[in-house]
């Protein structure tokens, strides 16, 4: 029984569907705005990638103004891509319909909200205790769309989507559901979490906003953060054709890891995720050589790039595929960094054109991969690859395929 993905759906700083994020890759659009953030007694500007609030259209969204903007967001891109597959218009058992959903940090906002009524005097708000929980994200989305299956939120830091994608693909293969709508989503645009990570030393830095994060090259020190979500509808073959839907690509593997390397949690050797890569490949029974893209973790920090140049180079004749990674355009949206990655691969598979690493110029000598810089380049269409890293050693990869 093969997985089947039958709709994507994204919204991001670049806008919201997954086309606009798909051409926003290709054309090198960053859409960044500054945030003022306190570190010590001084505050100073923060450039950060957000969702302009014309793009989170949740009017139409039952029961979506009351909830975080996590959840928000999510709302948005589980909701493209569950029309785009049509279950909105099929018969299907909701039972048998599971919503898994990642995110690193969770529904921040309304833990925010709870301590400023606190601090504050006002009055706590009833719905807190439900609109706080991590499940939050998860359920509203059953709630939305009104499905009864396995609901759960899971948290992997920044690979989270993508361990979503998996777990949500296993209910799949194990019988337990037909179809499984995955993701992950993220809003960190927050003062207090943005001066932690600029505390750590995660954030770059450059007197041109958006030439900030570079990854990959020689001169890259630091990430921008992001918010955003990105979902895909998974299902059986099985129940695609029995429904007559349309799919659009294949999930062909998957895989996910841990290693023993801190809370930082990327390991320097790269043979962690260099495991999982494996793994995925040996799920989908192709070779290496067999893939034609890879869409990176590529974060611009220093060590992120380096290690995760590493894991590919462990792989045998992975280094030779072309590669390029596309936070410059979404900012590092944490946990929904993977799901929104994970929709660009599905759709560089669909039309063909593989998007370029933007902000490269002067590639890393120690980064020996084949980047794509400058301009776009065609591709055949067969298998990408996506990986994803994160803090305590998680690492995970996604492979896709085209439909045969």
């Amino acid at each position: 029984m093969d997985i089947w993905i039958t709709g994507i759906g994204s919204i991001c700083s670049a806008g919201a569907g997954s086309n606009v994020l798909y051409e926003a890759s290709l054309k090198s659009s960053i859409n960044i705005r500054t945030i003022k953030v306190r570190s010590g007694k001084v505050k100073s500007d923060i450039p950060v990638c957000s969702v302009a609030d014309n793009a989170l259209d949740i009017a139409k969204l039952k029961g979506a103004s009351k909830l975080d903007r996590t959840s928000q967001l999510a709302f948005v891109a589980a909701n493209e891509a569950w029309i785009q597959s049509g279950l909105n218009q099929s018969n299907h058992d909701p039972s048998r319909v599971s919503v898994i959903a990642g995110t690193s940090r969770g529904p921040v906002g309304k833990w925010q909200e709870t301590y400023e009524r606190q601090i504050s005097g006002k009055s706590q708000l009833p719905s807190l205790a439900a609109t706080g929980t991590m499940a939050s994200l998860s359920g509203s989305l059953s709630q939305c769309l009104g499905v009864t299956g396995t609901s759960l939120t899971l948290s992997s830091t920044c690979s989270s989507g993508a361990s979503a994608v998996g777990m949500g693909a296993t209910l799949i293969k194990g019988g337990i559901s037909d179809v499984s709508v995955v993701g992950g989503s993220e809003s960190v645009i927050n003062e207090a979490i943005i001066s932690v990570m600029k505390s750590a030393g995660l954030l770059g830095q450059d007197p041109e906003y958006e030439k900030t994060c570079k990854p990959f090259d020689v001169g890259r020190n630091g990430l921008v953060v992001g918010e955003g979500a990105g979902f895909l509808i998974i299902e059986s073959s099985d129940h695609v054709e029995k429904r007559n839907g349309t799919p659009i690509a294949r999930l062909s593997g998957w895989s996910g890891g841990l290693s023993l390397s801190g809370k930082v949690g990327v390991e320097e050797s790269g043979k962690g995720l260099a495991k999982t890569i494996n793994e995925t490949i040996a799920m989908a029974e192709i070779n290496p050589a067999e893939i034609n893209y890879i869409n990176a973790h590529g974060t611009g920090t220093l060590l992120n790039d380096l290690c995760e140049c590493k894991a590919i180079n462990e792989v045998s004749d992975l280094s030779k595929v072309p590669l390029s990674s596309i936070k410059p355009i979404t900012g590092h949206c944490l946990g929904a960094s993977p799901a929104l990655e994970a929709v660009l691969s599905i759709m560089t598979l669909k039309e063909g054109e593989m998007p370029h690493t933007t902000n490269l110029r002067r590639i890393d000598p120690q980064i020996n991969l084949n980047l794509l810089k400058d301009v776009p380049q065609r591709m055949n269409k067969s298998n990408v690859l996506s990986t994803s890293l994160g803090f305590w050693g998680n690492h995970a990869s996604l492979l896709f395929s085209s439909i045969s």
